[in-house]
């Protein structure tokens, strides 16, 4: 089941698993971790959370909000959750600016009825970095992360935080890599959808044709 916005199911409280990125565009990476996690985790809700504009990106220019969230539906309204709800948010669209984890969790909290703590669910690339992160004094405190990794020996978790360590088999796509052409690394609804509308100088658009 996937829903867009807060309803009477999601009223229900769940425990609940919170994948974010900037989804620009959605790949079959983005797709292979989202099913990683309802294979191998328990969480009752996952919502994935394209960002308006990532923290880490501040200088990047995203396709637009609209053409994203388009892109997601396409990828992901198909996906088996086994009865699991599925929620493509639009809060940190909605809300504008620079999206920083902190205030995006805390305002989960207030929006869905979350049981235990929100899980957090990142690459084992991020962990390094964790306590450079906005408020992360306050972050490590209310969310447990969940760690999608090759080899856990090498990780080390940051004082405080609580890591779920979950191995899984690297799956190479990158969207860097699709906006450069790369367009077999998106499922065909989204392949089509973004030569259709000419998006990252492709179709129509794609500059010298």
């Amino acid at each position: 089941m996937l829903t867009t916005m807060p309803t009477t199911e999601t009223s229900t409280e769940k425990s609940t698993l919170l994948f974010g990125g900037s989804f620009d565009p959605v790949h079959r990476g983005h797709e292979y971790i989202l099913e990683k996690a309802l294979e191998k985790t328990d969480y009752e809700r996952i919502i994935v959370m394209p960002a308006h504009l990532s923290n880490f990106k501040q200088d990047s220019r995203p396709a637009c909000a609209a053409d994203r969230l388009n892109m997601l539906h396409l990828a992901f309204d198909g996906l088996d959750t086994g009865g699991r709800e599925l929620v493509i948010s639009t809060y940190e669209i909605d809300r504008g600016g620079v999206s920083y984890s902190y205030d995006t969790v805390m305002a989960m909290y207030g929006l869905y009825a979350i049981r235990g703590r929100l899980g957090f669910l990142m690459g084992d690339d991020l962990v390094s970095g964790l306590e450079r992160w906005y408020r992360w004094n306050d972050l490590r405190n209310i969310v447990d992360f969940v760690v999608f990794t090759r080899d856990a020996s090498h990780i080390s978790a940051p004082p405080g935080a609580r890591l779920n360590l979950i191995q899984v088999t690297p799956f190479h796509a990158s969207s860097s890599e699709v906006r450069a052409g790369a367009l077999d690394e998106l499922v065909p609804s989204v392949k089509n959808y973004v030569i259709e509308h000419g998006l990252y100088d492709t179709g129509e658009n794609r500059k010298g044709e």
